[in-house]
């Protein structure tokens, strides 16, 4: 060190030191306030934070709230309000705005009840809820009872749904009760307005394996469900369905119907969906798709013909349950030789 830099030094020390001698009582009230002030503000800051933490994390009655905007944008058709409910970065975010786009043909009721937070933090919160959902009037829709879990984030300071976890749904009737399974072999008839036009249809299936376990009509549509013999609905290998639709043609649509089945399997099926359309055409459409690995639903697959016949649309779909379709050609010959 030079000596220029070390005579410097000591300077601006007794400099330092004799103001210090001539007003020590004034410097003890100085530091005693700088050390108060100190604590003061460590204090503040220790609060503040805490504060901080507490408001990040979300009332319950934001987190219902927000689901509550969810279903009634639905319900409004409102897409633009209804994907601000949704985080962006949520791993179903563009498909929801595709199946926003189908929903726009229906008109629904949907309700939203038993909204409970099972956990909660400045980073997650996992509500649990029930939800149902009503047609009102549109193409075909199978109402339904859905319970499950959303999982939401914080975006921008603003909670949305990031994913949702579906633990069960119920199919229910026009008049939303359950649509009980089971039917006992020869408890089902098929009777009603449209009943004929489905028993004139040519059906190239072997009727002593197949019978019908279940028959429903509303107005404009009907659905027939066959088992296999010896089988029920609680507990069934294979399913053999027929759908109708009055003046489906015009109503429905070959199209619409399967962008719509698509739909609601990638927005109810968790696991993994593969769904495939083989032809499509004004008259006629072919579809396939497996599920495996779902959280809710059986490993399934199935194949399906949607046909127009005198202005109505058919749906005629063979469903396979924790099985592949082994002959799935012959089916696909046996599905178009429904007339």
């Amino acid at each position: 060190m030079s000596k220029k830099f070390y005579a410097l030094i000591i300077l601006l020390l007794l400099t330092l030191f004799a103001a210090a001698c001539s007003d020590d009582t004034s410097s003890e009230a100085e530091n005693d306030a700088e050390a108060t002030e100190e604590t003061d503000d460590t204090a503040n800051e220790e609060e503040d934070a805490a504060e901080e933490e507490e408001s990040a994390i979300p009332e319950d009655e934001e987190l219902f709230s927000l689901l509550e905007t969810n279903i009634q944008t639905i319900v409004d058709q409102d897409t633009d309000a209804h994907m601000e409910t949704i985080h962006s970065e949520s791993p179903a975010y563009e498909g929801t705005e595709e199946n926003l786009n189908i929903l726009a043909n229906y008109t629904l009721d949907m309700q939203l009840s038993d909204l409970a937070v099972e956990e909660k933090s400045e980073e997650e919160a996992r509500v649990a809820y029930t939800q149902v959902s009503m047609k009102v009037d549109g193409p075909e829709y199978q109402n339904n009872q859905v319970k499950g879990v959303h999982v939401l984030k914080p975006e921008d300071g603003i909670w949305k749904i990031y994913d949702t976890e579906v633990l069960e749904t119920i199919a229910l009737d026009e008049n939303g009760e359950e649509i009980e399974a089971g039917a006992a072999e020869g408890e089902a008839v098929m009777e009603g307005q449209y009943a004929e036009l489905l028993l004139e249809l040519e059906m190239p299936f072997d009727g002593d394996k197949w019978v019908l376990g279940n028959y429903q009509e509303a107005e404009g549509e009907a659905i027939a469900e066959f088992l296999v013999a010896g089988e029920n609905f609680e507990n069934y290998s294979e399913l053999l369905t027929l759908h109708y639709y009055e003046n489906g043609n015009e109503t429905v649509g070959i199209t619409n119907f399967i962008d719509t089945m698509e739909a609601n399997l990638s927005q109810i099926i968790t696991g993994n969906l593969d769904f495939n359309r083989i032809e499509e055409s004004e008259q006629e459409g072919i579809y396939e798709f497996a599920v495996t690995e779902d959280e809710a639903q059986l490993d399934q697959e199935e194949v399906a013909r949607v046909f127009v016949k005198d202005n109505d649309l058919y749906v005629v779909r063979y469903t396979t349950m924790e099985q592949t379709i082994e002959d799935k050609e012959g089916w696909l010959e046996n599905l178009k030789g429904v007339n």
